[in-house]
């Protein structure tokens, strides 16, 4: 029943977990991220930078012929002598007074409606004779004017307006190709400049104005789109060159891990050699003192450490020639075994109490040797730090967060804390005839498999060593 309840588990387990391989072995492409949000930042920003400056110039252009042509009503006005005639409260002016000054306004270019107001929003004048004396009192525009404001009103097809002033104004009013109508409220004031006595409201059609505008416009957009197009552009030979540079340094990066690598393991072998080339000189040396059945033994531990050694060098060699260190299934607790069986005989010679506590553990994937090593390297500190009737404490067991871990615990001299901080540091070792590679080679190793490995020290105290790998 577990079995059955548990496949589907696993199934969306194995579908999770290949999911997140490939979303791993996708490499991030700075190059085409950059080309895609480049370009889309670079046309929004040149969108909106190119709408704000067509905004500007229309709104300028506008306001610049608005100001000429109140500067030339203001002129008019002050020949003509129009301010006392224009007073709030004066009585309207007499006609043949009032056309001197209104003659004009039906000649201002592209001109097709224009009224002139009194201070109570009464038409004065106008090109419509029907809007004469009419008051529009609730005209935002004419209101704004009145305090002294140039008013623009702009866009196409002014018919559709429903203005009250604009009544009369039709389609055949405008121009049969050209419907951008501009409005524009002129305020006109007294001598002082500060109080304003009348506005004349302009209505036209202003064909060149709007050209001149569109011309402006296409301008902006052509000077936006070719200024991004070059910063993009630039910015693209720049990434693309940075990519193709970071391209070859993590190949760079690659060739070195691996000469890395290798270097470790040469090292890791080479550490390791010098116990079996001790015992092999021993063997040889016994086997001269021994009778038959003694040199026989010998021998065989001779052939026996040779293989070993011949075995560390062809995986050295593998490696060197780019094939893959062997990874294989292995029992933690037979590994743990073989290495205290090989110090037994120092254990026993030293009078070391040792405790072996071997968990039921699944098998793991990794390389035996380099394993090997490590806990040989661990081992060994431990033993030589134990003084004569010490105790040594090996622990293998399993861990909630899904690994194994080893513990190594001994009764030795132990470290002071500055040297427990730097024990994983090549070439730093306490030993007269100490090389420093153990400890840093073991960690490295623990670290590749995936697990890790941490050490607490006090100075008489001995020492305690915890190393876990994943299953």
């Amino acid at each position: 029943m577990d079995a059955v309840l548990s496949g589907p588990s696993n199934d969306l387990n194995a579908k999770a977990e290949n999911r997140d391989a490939r979303q791993l072995d996708r490499p991030f492409s700075l190059l085409r991220w950059f080309s895609i949000v480049s370009l889309v930042v670079i046309i929004v920003v040149g969108t909106v930078g190119g709408w704000i400056l067509t905004r500007y110039l229309t709104r300028q252009m506008l306001l610049r012929d608005a100001e000429v042509t109140g500067e030339f009503l203001e002129s008019i006005a002050a020949t003509q002598k129009m301010r006392d005639y224009l007073q709030p409260f004066a009585p309207p002016p007499p006609p043949e007074a009032l056309a001197l000054f209104v003659e004009h306004l039906p000649t201002l270019p592209d001109v097709v409606r224009a009224n002139l107001y009194a201070y109570d929003r009464t038409v004065l004048w106008s090109t419509d004779s029907e809007l004469v004396g009419r008051k529009f009192e609730t005209n935002e525009e004419l209101n704004r004017a009145f305090t002294g404001q140039i008013v623009i009103d702009s866009g196409r097809l002014a018919v559709t307006q429903k203005k009250e002033e604009h009544v009369g104004l039709t389609e055949e009013t405008a121009k049969p190709d050209f419907n951008y109508f501009v409005e524009t409220y002129l305020p006109i004031r007294d001598e002082s400049g500060e109080k304003v006595l009348a506005v004349v409201d302009v209505y036209k059609f202003p064909r060149v104005l709007v050209a001149a505008i569109d011309e402006g416009v296409f301008l902006v957009w052509m000077t936006t789109a070719g200024s991004g197009l070059c910063l993009y552009l630039a910015f693209f030979g720049i990434v693309r060159r940075g990519d193709m540079l970071l391209r070859e340094q993590r190949e760079r990066l690659v060739e070195a891990e691996t000469l890395t690598t290798i270097g470790e393991m040469a090292a890791v072998i080479a550490h390791s050699i010098r116990n079996p080339l001790a015992s092999i000189r021993s063997a040889a040396e016994l086997a001269g003192e021994e009778d038959r059945g003694g040199i026989e033994e010998c021998l065989q531990d001779i052939i026996s450490e040779t293989d070993r050694v011949d075995g560390w060098v062809r995986t050295l060699l593998l490696a060197s020639r780019g094939a893959s260190v062997n990874v294989e299934e292995l029992d933690l607790n037979d590994l743990v075994q073989e290495i205290l069986d090989d110090n037994a005989v120092e254990l026993d010679h030293r009078n070391i109490e040792l405790t072996h506590y071997a968990a039921t553990l699944p098998q793991i994937h990794g390389n035996r040797a380099m394993l090997g090593h490590a806990l040989r390297s661990v081992v060994s500190n431990a033993v030589q730090s134990i003084s004569d009737r010490g105790k040594l404490r090996v622990e293998t067991c399993r861990i909630d967060s899904g690994k194994v871990q080893i513990v190594i615990e001994d009764t030795g001299s132990g470290m002071p804390a500055s040297a427990a901080r730097n024990v994983f540091r090549p070439f730093f070792t306490m030993k007269p005839n100490g090389i420093g590679l153990g400890m840093p080679l073991a960690k490295r190793i623990f670290d590749r498999h995936g697990g890790g490995i941490t050490l607490k020290s006090a100075e008489g105290r001995g020492t305690k060593v915890v190393m876990t790998l994943p299953l």
